[in-house]
């Protein structure tokens, strides 16, 4: 399962890089000064109990045009300083890790060319637990709900199972949700081996922030525990 949260991340990665959102009437840019993208990636694995997040920048008067973008005096996440890194292709990378308990609040401080000191704070949705309502069955499907709000429409639940050959499988649903629960159909668990699974979620959110001359781009994504379940006929 460490492939596919490699898969997931370099996706993610490439997401980031090539979004961009609407700006509002009340928050129209200089055209005749460039922009700033910040690309913010977070990631929490709770079986590790570790926080991740990269930070990538470009600045242009497009994001089409647009380079990669050093940050003066480095980047600041939630409890200290981001390691910097030069990737070919892409510029200067942050990043950094850090083991302990989860927030529902991360904070991202940067030097902006434009608008000097800027703080974003970035919120994330957990899945604290999560449970089967009934059998998982692989002619009619599952129930799965959790602890934590409910699937914005913005937000993901990935689902990736390992049955008893060890074969892996991975779906999304898509949110909105009107609880915390959601219903899994059968044609996704119909490539799955009877008997013992092991299974876990990422719960993914992206979020676009436009500001005059300073465009923000947020990928969030929360990996739970992982748990044994049984699959039925």
């Amino acid at each position: 399962m460490k492939n596919i949260q490699l898969i997931l991340l370099f996706g993610i990665l490439a997401f980031l890089m090539s979004c961009q959102p609407k700006a509002t009437k009340e928050e129209k840019s200089d055209k005749t000064k460039p922009s700033t993208f910040a690309n913010f990636y977070i990631r929490f694995l709770q079986k590790e109990n570790q926080t991740e997040a990269t930070a990538i920048f470009q600045n242009g008067m497009n994001q089409q045009k647009a380079e990669p973008l050093k940050i003066e005096k480095g980047v600041f996440f939630h409890n200290g300083n981001m390691v910097e890194r030069t990737i070919p292709k892409i510029g200067t990378r942050y990043q950094t890790s850090y083991d302990g308990p989860f927030s529902t609040t991360y904070r991202f401080q940067f030097q902006d060319p434009l608008k000097g000191k800027t703080d974003h704070i970035v919120q994330m949705d957990p899945i604290l637990d999560f449970s089967f309502e009934g059998d998982v069955s692989k002619s009619k499907g599952a129930t799965l709900s959790w602890d934590g709000s409910p699937l914005n429409k913005n937000e993901v639940l990935v689902f990736l199972i390992q049955d008893v050959k060890n074969k892996v499988i991975n779906f999304e649903l898509k949110g909105k949700t009107s609880a915390s629960k959601i219903d899994i159909t059968s044609k996704h668990l119909s490539q799955l081996e009877l008997g013992a699974a092991k299974i876990y979620l990422v719960r993914k959110q992206s979020n676009a922030t436009q500001k005059p001359n300073l465009v923000i781009l947020v990928e969030t994504e929360f990996y739970t525990n992982e748990k044994d379940i049984l699959i039925l006929k």
